[in-house]
């Protein structure tokens, strides 16, 4: 039987486990691109598993919320 701390193989990569983390916005960008404090989130959360990063507005009028890091002007993308 499998656990959910047991290695798990996908594609080329071996993950340390089964664990895996939803995209999700951390509403932290006040100028809506990423920043040190979008780093700081995943580096604190990277032995966790899987990480499905950012769920990301493609668009201004795709933004949900305040401060969420886009993909949709060079300043995001440099960002990323």
């Amino acid at each position: 039987m499998t656990t959910l701390l047991e290695p798990y193989p996908l594609a080329d990569f071996t993950l340390p486990n089964r664990v895996v983390m939803a995209p999700m916005t951390r509403s932290r960008a006040m100028n809506h691109a990423p920043n040190e404090s979008t780093a700081t989130y995943y580096a604190q959360r990277a032995s966790a598993g899987l990480i499905v990063a950012e769920g990301a507005p493609i668009s201004r009028q795709g933004r949900g919320y305040l401060w969420t890091p886009g993909i949709y002007t060079k300043e995001q993308l440099d960002g990323w």
